[in-house]
């Protein structure tokens, strides 16, 4: 209720602000003096409007937790991979800007070096309270770099924010797990693409999945 009244009242400050500037239109030093009170005030009615919507919202126990992110290319063909490293990158400089650390999971690149998917770890202090919200499908309009003749073009990328589980949160039945073994590519030596020595585990319920090739045994990858 207090943030409430605060609001209220700031919101009548604002309203005699503007009276007094339309009661003395030719007075330029008034004018000036009420002009930067108004800035003021209005800043303030902006800042008690955030904070009222968040005492509105339930709490979430997951707000503290780190995080998942994920952006993938959507419509728009390079273009799309190309925003997609930039919305990717900000979320980098973000978490840097915050203290946060952010750790690049895995990066699949397109022919002009933009991100066709992209995930990272992000952690540090009520990192997935303050992203949560900026999961969905972002969307730009620009010329783009691979555009010859100007013409404006719109593209896609879509944006998963996730709550890293804690280990007790987490509990996986056999039945539920499908492990695949496949040729690791890449460098890893002569036996790297000649064996099935990467693995990958597809939770079947929900289509999650995890790889890695890093070893050049399966035994040693399980």
């Amino acid at each position: 209720m207090d943030l409430i009244t605060h609001l209220r009242t700031k919101q009548k400050e604002i309203d005699g602000l503007k009276s007094m500037m339309a009661e003395c239109p030719e007075d330029k030093d008034m004018l000036d003096m009420v002009t930067e009170e108004l800035r003021q005030a209005i800043d303030e009615e902006k800042r008690l409007q955030s904070l009222l919507l968040r005492s509105l919202l339930p709490k979430d126990d997951a707000d503290e937790r780190d995080s998942i992110l994920e952006v993938r290319a959507g419509t728009g063909g390079e273009e799309a991979s190309l925003f997609a490293m930039d919305i990717f990158k900000m979320y980098e400089r973000y978490s840097y800007k915050k203290g946060w650390k952010f750790e690049v999971v895995e990066i699949t690149e397109s022919d002009l070096r933009g991100f066709k998917e992209a995930s990272a770890a992000i952690s540090g202090s009520g990192v997935y309270g303050k992203l949560k919200f900026e999961k969905g499908i972002h969307r730009v309009q620009r010329v783009p770099v691979t555009e010859k003749s100007g013409r404006v073009h719109t593209s896609a990328v879509s944006v998963a924010i996730l709550p890293q589980a804690d280990e007790v949160d987490v509990q996986l039945r056999n039945e539920e797990l499908r492990i695949d073994t496949y040729r690791s590519g890449g460098s890893g030596g002569q036996h790297a693409n000649t064996t099935n020595s990467a693995v990958r585990i597809t939770h079947i319920p929900t289509g999650m999945t995890v790889a890695i090739q890093d070893e050049r045994s399966q035994h040693m990858v399980l």
